[in-house]
């Protein structure tokens, strides 16, 4: 009988896959190790420490311990001295902002009134008793002017310069509350706005600083090519069974090389064909003979199409004298005696 030789079994893609992600995360926590270096400057210091693990599962379920790092920045003994004081500062300007909100809610509660009859009378309460009184004295002066030219009071000539002074002075009066109304809406919101912008300005120098944070290393896991490892396992069994099925055949030809030489020997003792086992492959049974042996369709391992006939070991069990050793260790039947 013709042996061949098996091929090496490929490695499992699975196992092969398992130790490089082991040996991946091995790496990887050694640079990230390497990665984290402390700082200690004049200013102050960073240290990174290790403050727990986070567990990792591949995909064969395998876990990995990964140590988690946190950094701690700590200033130097003078700029802590001058942060603590700082800190003391703002806290106090918020506390007194505070205080000052609580005096102005009701000014965020009211609407502020634009409406012209409250501007003219801002214009009016603000501004009107001054252009007055400068009217009141230029009225005097009038008066005095007519007087020492000789023009009385209830004269004709003082009727109509009083008149005249009257236009100018309602003239003057509607062109200066129209240039005070552009001033007057103008202060009414700064009134309105005043508490406000002094908040806004005390809180301006106690808002919080945000922690400045390091750009801290970064590793990365290489990544395991898992189906590269799949497709060469599967490339190691093909050329496996391109080898070994190349030696068969070389084998199986040289056997059935030999030609109707043997064969036809063996025919003429009365023996019909090879039908050993070893030799046959895709067989089905499709019925049995009278005599009770099974009979099977199958191909020879040589080709040459389907065949029809019995198994030489299950004939050799019944009727042994129908069975003989042939070329190669290889079983040969009689049919005639098995029918």
């Amino acid at each position: 009988m013709v042996s061949t030789p098996k091929a090496p079994k490929a490695p499992d893609p699975t196992q092969t896959a398992a130790a490089q992600t082991a040996t991946n995360v091995d790496t990887a926590i050694a640079n990230s190790g390497l990665s984290y270096v402390n700082q200690y400057t004049p200013d102050g210091s960073l240290e990174y420490k290790v403050t727990g693990n986070q567990t990792m599962t591949d995909q064969n379920g395998k876990t990995y311990q990964i140590p988690i790092r946190s950094a701690y920045q700590t200033y130097s003994p003078e700029n802590q001295a001058i942060y603590d004081q700082t800190q003391q500062t703002q806290l106090g300007l918020s506390k007194l902002a505070n205080e000052q909100t609580g005096k102005i809610s009701g000014i965020l509660g009211t609407n502020v009134d634009l409406s012209s009859d409250n501007v003219d009378k801002y214009a009016n309460d603000h501004w009107q008793g001054g252009f007055n009184n400068q009217w009141d004295r230029d009225q005097k002066s009038l008066d005095q002017s007519l007087a020492d030219k000789g023009i009385a009071m209830g004269s004709e000539a003082y009727s109509n310069a009083l008149r005249d002074f009257s236009t100018r002075k309602q003239a003057a009066s509607d062109q200066y509350l129209g240039d005070m109304y552009s001033n007057a809406q103008n202060s009414i919101l700064t009134e309105r706005n005043q508490p406000l912008n002094e908040i806004s300005a005390l809180m301006s120098g106690s808002q919080v600083n945000q922690p400045n944070y390091v750009n801290s290393p970064t590793t990365q896991l290489p990544t395991v090519d898992q189906a590269g490892l799949i497709n060469e396992n599967y490339n190691q069994q093909l050329g496996a069974y391109n080898s070994q099925t190349a030696q068969s055949n070389a084998a199986m030809g040289g056997l059935f090389g030999l030609g109707g030489s043997l064969l036809g020997g063996w025919a003429k003792g009365g023996f019909a064909g090879i039908s050993d086992r070893r030799l046959k492959h895709d067989i089905v049974r499709i019925g049995e003979m009278p005599s009770g042996i099974p009979v099977y369709e199958y191909s020879y391992i040589w080709g040459g199409g389907r065949q029809i006939g019995v198994m030489a070991d299950e004939v050799e069990r019944a009727i042994p004298e129908a069975v003989a050793e042939g070329p190669g260790g290889f079983q040969m039947v009689y049919y005639a005696r098995i029918h």
